[in-house]
């Protein structure tokens, strides 16, 4: 597995996964992706990318379709499944006819080896325009899936349960998702309903907990960035600036 180096982070930025087994052609692809302003994690194969699917959120998944372990249509089938919101593309050498059918069938792009960068690049647009209007229609919508009235009593949690220390190692793993989740937040492309849920529930767990989490370099706590971004994306406010 290799990963893209870190980097500042805009909105418009995607998680891309690549799966591709052949060295060169993982490169090109890696370069391509990065080249259009995004992260991006390659692996090599199925059972990789399936065991990085548990550590990232990923907006776009490029697939190969020989891969070891699994076709790649059958891996993008898996990703269609459990994630509708995914921009997924097969791009293989393999001249198998049923492969742009199947592709159609669940909404996964196909492209044909060998392929003209442009074609990725459009890719890459086409799925960070789906991400905004997404966005968009949510906050039309004004959805709020967080019923109870979280910030009203999320001060008491920690001395309802009384819990002793935590220890160290439990405290880092838990801050450490945390700024993952919310830096996935901070990105309108990169934005869903599992990082609000991860940050949400690992906040609140933190006040179970009692645990003094780090402030940011910005001077915000996180669950003061939290409700910012609730607020920037018309969501609501869960911890209140009571919470700092």
């Amino acid at each position: 597995m290799r990963a893209s180096p870190p980097c500042d982070a805009t909105d418009d930025q995607l998680n891309v996964l690549v799966i591709e087994d052949e060295p060169d052609m993982q490169r090109l692809l890696v370069d391509l992706v990065i080249a259009s302003g995004h992260q991006v994690v390659a692996a090599e194969s199925a059972e990789e990318g399936l065991t990085l699917l548990t550590q990232w959120s990923f907006q776009v998944a490029i697939l190969d379709h020989n891969l070891p372990g699994m076709e790649g249509i059958l891996l993008g089938e898996y990703l269609r499944r459990h994630n509708p919101h995914i921009t997924i593309a097969l791009v293989t050498g393999d001249d198998d006819p049923r492969l742009p059918r199947e592709s159609r069938q669940h909404g996964i792009a196909f492209i044909e080896k060998p392929f003209e960068p442009e074609r990725i690049e459009r890719l890459l647009r086409d799925a960070v325009a789906a991400a905004k209007e997404r966005m968009a229609a949510q906050a039309a919508q004004g959805q709020e899936a967080f019923e109870p009235p979280i910030s009203t009593y999320v001060d008491e949690v920690g001395a309802c349960y009384d819990i002793p220390k935590v220890p160290d190692r439990l405290e880092r793993r838990l801050v450490e998702t945390l700024k993952r989740h919310l830096n996935n937040l901070r990105n309108a492309s990169r934005y869903n309903e599992r990082d609000r849920v991860v940050a949400f529930s690992g906040l609140l767990s933190a006040k179970v907990l009692g645990l003094d989490l780090p402030r940011l370099s910005s001077g915000r706590t996180l669950y003061e960035e939290y409700d910012a971004l609730m607020r920037q994306y018309g969501r609501r406010a869960e911890f209140d600036e009571r919470a700092a």
